[in-house]
């Protein structure tokens, strides 16, 4: 058996989407949240036992969620609270004996990804090695490379050779898609590393007590581990093995991943329709998403890769490309929107042009008549009474 551990993270200002009013992972991107899209292609695995959720958000706010998809797929789905900022190792050190408990494996993804996850045939790989983790990997452009952790295997044998976590120079074009299958070896592995770490900080703040005054706070902190720069460093290299992807990923850490990951979801699921698990929503062969409920005028034009939420209502001679509209947005007529997030309640006056290469409007925007914006990130509950090119309003 194995379970599925997704790794939340917690409240950031990060992300341009923070000013949503929800926890990021559960941020609808192609009318799913961001995590359901995972959920989904996770809960395909034969052998799945149940899903945990791990994070420092307070519990309630995925309370809903949890319900929405243990009904779904049948599977418990638990929430592990981390009561601080632990890194994405900390909460699995604290956790191991709860989370190998009657499985064999454990599959652990991180919540800000989008991809076609091949989660069956990812297993199969693993199972297929004699290590003790095996690391999803996706090849990308040398020079995006560096903005994620890098890595370089073996040609024949695919195990690790080297790791090196957003480096500075060009070091290889293959990086860590942020997806890792561990056996129930992985256990003695994680807790020498979280020995080794604590015994190293404590002779450092020993022998060198002005260290805290100069370094990093979760550099301090003993329950904070990474996967990245703690375990995978540490680890014996011929226990981990490099899974190469082929299908497409697409890390989500800003406003742009969210529109390049709703991009590539919509292509997926018009090309795949039996994978989407919405039936609220109808998707075209534009590659536009339209909930059953929404309002759109015979006039108006949509896409490609737009998403319009429940509620919507979209006025006459409207264009828009490029966006996600989500509940209740209202759009005025003649209006023209392109690469935007329009959340919650907003309304778009007439004849407004919202333009550039991202804009963000947070919940209950009103946007007056005739203005434009260009790549403009508005916060809940404003008011627009003026034209703006860049800037954030507040």
């Amino acid at each position: 058996m194995i379970r599925a551990v997704i790794l939340l993270g917690g409240p950031s200002r990060k992300a341009s989407y923070g000013a949503y009013e929800q926890a990021s992972p559960l941020f609808p991107v192609s009318g799913i949240e961001i995590i359901g899209h995972l959920l989904n292609a996770i809960q395909k695995m034969p052998n799945l036992k149940d899903f945990v959720l791990m994070g420092y958000y307070d519990k309630k706010c995925f309370l809903q969620f949890q319900e929405k998809y243990q009904k779904l797929y049948g599977k418990h789905i638990y929430y592990v609270q981390e009561q601080s900022e632990m890194g994405t190792a900390g909460g699995l050190a604290q956790n191991l004996e709860v989370l190998f408990e009657e499985v064999e494996d454990l599959l652990v993804v991180h919540s800000d990804i989008c991809c076609d996850l091949q989660a069956q045939k990812f297993y199969e790989y693993h199972k297929s090695k004699s290590g003790i983790c095996s690391i999803m990997t996706v090849r990308v452009s040398k020079e995006e490379s560096t903005r994620y952790g890098c890595l370089i295997k073996d040609p024949n044998t695919d195990q690790l050779i080297h790791h090196a976590e957003k480096p500075e120079q060009y070091i290889s074009n293959l990086v860590n898609c942020g997806v890792y299958l561990f056996n129930q070896s992985f256990q003695t592995t994680i807790l020498n590393v979280k020995a080794k770490k604590e015994a190293n900080l404590s002779e450092e703040l020993q022998d060198q007590p002005f260290v805290k005054y100069i370094k990093r706070s979760t550099d301090l902190d003993k329950s904070y581990l990474s996967l990245e720069n703690d375990v995978l460093k540490l680890t014996e290299r011929d226990r981990v093995f490099v899974y190469e992807h082929t299908g497409f990923w697409q890390s989500i850490k800003s406003t742009t991943d969210l529109l390049n990951a709703n991009r590539l979801l919509l292509q997926y699921y018009r090309q795949n329709p039996f994978l989407f698990n919405n039936p609220e929503f109808e998707i075209n062969g534009e590659g536009v998403l339209i909930h059953k409920s929404a309002k759109i005028h015979p006039t108006a034009k949509l896409g490609s890769n737009v998403v319009i939420g429940a509620g919507c209502d979209i006025g006459e001679g409207v264009r828009i490309k490029n966006s996600i509209l989500l509940d209740g947005v209202e759009v005025k007529n003649f209006s023209f929107i392109s690469n935007s997030i329009i959340c919650y309640n907003t309304i778009i006056g007439y004849w407004c042009r919202i333009e550039g290469e991202v804009q963000f409007l947070g919940p209950c925007v009103i946007v007056d008549n005739e203005l434009f914006l260009r790549d403009v990130i508005c916060l809940q509950n404003c008011r627009v009474s003026e034209s703006k090119d860049g800037g954030c309003l507040m």
